[in-house]
């Protein structure tokens, strides 16, 4: 039987980091919060196709509890950044060098998060079965319990769309439910994008970023971004009932 040190494989683990520059110091803390990012992005990749197949074979119990660990995980990706405000002044300068072109724009993962969190085109494009991100999940999980959930991407279908969803958190029943935890994903994403910026900010200020970037600036553009706008914009309808 493995003894611990085997079952976690910690020796390839821990020879995977591997500083470039020689500071050590800035360069090593730089390193283990991308390399940890991207396992916990593994594991949010995981619970997100839980949900959506939860979803699909109608246990929104398991749905529920696969998106609250997302979020909880999505906790720790966010109180990461602070070890990237803790780097010295011009610490990133001196790692730039090692990095190249290199960008966490090229993050696989982040962008397979965001494929399963809502369609392309977002939250008005057709569902097909099976679904293939947490919105279309939502919608075709609706239109099974016997709600007008219309996927398109026309204004009656949004009008229909946002009578139904405030439907739903009236009868505050196990969907309404589904629908606060999408949020808390939507929400935690926003979160992570403002301080990932302001990481940036603090570390290069305006300048241009790697990979080609615009830096700054096209970070703060990506912080408007949200996975669900029809949850967003119903929210001046709700109303605590009782």
């Amino acid at each position: 039987m493995a003894g611990y040190h085997e079952y976690l494989e910690l020796d390839q683990l821990l020879s995977l980091q591997r500083p470039r520059t020689g500071h050590i110091e800035t360069e090593l803390p730089f390193i283990v919060v991308h390399q940890v990012s991207e396992l916990w992005f593994k594991l949010i990749i995981e619970d997100i196709k839980g949900t959506i197949d939860a979803l699909g074979a109608d246990d929104v119990g398991a749905a529920l509890r696969r998106l609250n660990r997302v979020h909880e995980v999505e906790r720790l990706l966010i109180d990461q950044f602070v070890l990237i405000d803790q780097l010295p002044p011009g610490g990133f300068g001196v790692l730039r060098p090692a990095l190249a072109s290199a960008s966490a724009a090229e993050s696989r993962q982040f962008a397979i998060i965001e494929r399963l969190s809502c369609p392309p085109s977002g939250c008005g494009a057709p569902a097909t079965l099976p679904a293939a991100d947490l919105w279309s999940a939502l919608c075709l999980r609706a239109q099974g319990d016997g709600h007008d959930m219309p996927t398109d991407d026309t204004e009656e279908a949004r009008a229909r769309r946002a009578r139904t969803l405030v439907d739903i958190y009236r009868q505050a029943g196990p969907m309404s439910a589904v629908c606060e935890a999408l949020l808390d994903h939507d929400q935690a994403f926003c979160i992570w994008r403002q301080r990932h910026s302001l990481a940036v900010a603090r570390q290069i200020g305006n300048a241009p970023g790697t990979g080609g970037t615009a830096g700054l600036a096209y970070l703060e553009h990506r912080c408007s971004r949200r996975f669900y706008p029809d949850l967003w914009l119903i929210r001046a309808d709700l109303q605590i009932s009782g």
